[in-house]
């Protein structure tokens, strides 16, 4: 007879929105408001929205039960401190009609900031809902193809899928890429269940290629790029953006969102796109403005004498889709 305690992991409320990042959205009367599919505003304290029953709890019984909660511990316990860095960074005050690279300023990034950078970041993305979207149907297509009669795929499934993902999305952002903080003053993003990026919902096929535009405060965005291609310096970018711009992101954030957004004080005009209450993307993950946008932000340079500012004539992302579209023209001619 087995001496260990069999006891049940106590139900919790785990948040892929954590309440320390939601506390920075709240507008003067402390609430933090919501946006639904349906049309449906509710303002709430932060914390009440952006969670899921036991979202990180392996149930499989005796010995074998576990929780993966703890590891995003450190860095919501750190928002704190990073949003106030985040607020240390300049950003040139330049006209967008000005060209990019009058736009674009470099800023220092020290390993220790580099570090909480990727932990802060892989963590929202590793727990957030459209990843465990993406687990899902995947497992539930293999548990089909196996003939299973359910195949329908619970919470601990989920979980065993997800358990691994924070690392490795922090170990590459750690160790490649370039980072960018987006800055808007004239209008403030919105954040939802979903954001743009292309990171698999796995721990393999981490290569290059990946990028992410995760808003991170009303006034903030964060962006990781890991092109096949890119200056080493400087390793973080800040820019300015305008009005249009960060309309253009917003509408990014409502394509790849499913049943929430949220917003401070400006509520956004909810888009079909959002309201079909459907986890959407663009084919392969492109975009034609965005990536012209990531392009710029990834080869800005200070290569130039007395370092000046340059960037260089490659443009991965934008490359990356000329190829797609052609790969897309010889299937259609061979099919």
């Amino acid at each position: 007879m087995a001496d260990w305690p069999i006891k049940p992991i106590k139900s919790e409320l785990h948040h892929w929105w954590p309440r320390t990042l939601a506390e920075h959205w709240c507008a003067p009367d402390n609430m933090v408001t919501a946006i639904f599919p349906n049309g449906e505003i509710v303002p709430a304290p932060p914390g009440r929205f952006g969670g899921i029953t036991n979202a990180h709890h392996m149930k499989l019984g005796g010995p074998w039960e576990s929780t993966f909660e703890p590891i995003f511990n450190e860095p919501d316990n750190e928002m704190a401190a990073f949003v106030a860095w985040l607020f240390t960074l300049e950003a040139a005050h330049v006209g967008s009609s000005r060209p990019m690279i009058e736009r674009i300023c470099a800023q220092p990034l020290p390993a220790d900031r580099r570090r909480q950078l990727a932990r802060v970041t892989a963590s929202l993305l590793a727990r957030s809902p459209r990843i465990r979207h993406v687990i899902r149907i995947g497992t539930e297509y293999f548990r089909k193809e196996m003939g299973l009669a359910d195949p329908k795929a619970n919470k601990t499934l989920i979980a065993l899928n997800q358990r691994d993902l924070y690392d490795a999305y922090r170990r590459k952002m750690e160790g490649a890429g370039r980072w960018a903080v987006l800055f808007s003053d004239s209008r403030e993003f919105i954040a939802g269940d979903g954001f743009f990026h292309n990171f698999p919902a796995s721990a393999d096929g981490l290569h290059s290629g990946r990028k992410l535009v995760l808003p991170i405060l009303p006034t903030a965005a964060i962006v990781y790029m890991a092109p096949m291609s890119h200056p080493t310096e400087p390793e973080l970018v800040t820019l300015r953006v305008d009005a249009e711009e960060a309309d253009a992101l917003n509408e990014i954030v409502q394509v790849y969102s499913q049943g929430i957004l949220f917003y401070r004080s400006e509520p956004p005009v909810s888009l079909e796109t959002f309201r079909v209450g459907e986890y959407r993307e663009f084919r392969y993950h492109q975009h034609e403005w965005l990536d012209r946008l990531l392009d710029n932000l990834s080869q800005y340079n200070l290569w130039g004498a007395g370092r000046t500012p340059g960037m260089t004539s490659r443009r991965p992302y934008g490359e990356s889709a000329a190829g797609n579209l052609m790969l897309d023209r010889l299937a259609r001619r061979e099919s």
